[in-house]
């Protein structure tokens, strides 16, 4: 499953992504990574076409919840964005 986050032009490597899951109010997902082991097997970070995607592999029934995910350059929150994965 692919969520996109944001389009840009900026280079992934310049960019820092965090995935909140809002339910359990923990960080699921940092880039540049310094997320745990388990969930960093799971959730990745790519850049497709100027889009900043968020991939999950894997798929549990516990994973359906809210999510938050940002995008900063340096200090600079360029793109904030929450979604809903509901899974049926």
């Amino acid at each position: 499953m692919s969520i996109s986050c944001l389009t840009t032009t900026h280079p992934l490597e310049s960019l820092t992504v965090k995935l909140h899951y809002t339910n359990q109010d923990k960080d699921i997902l940092m880039y540049p990574d310094i997320s745990p082991a388990s969930e960093h097997q799971r959730w990745s970070v790519r850049k497709d076409a100027g889009n900043v995607t968020l991939d999950l592999k894997d798929i549990r029934l516990s994973d359906g919840g809210l999510y938050d995910c940002q995008v900063y350059k340096d200090q600079a929150c360029l793109h904030s964005a929450r979604f809903n994965l509901n899974i049926i």
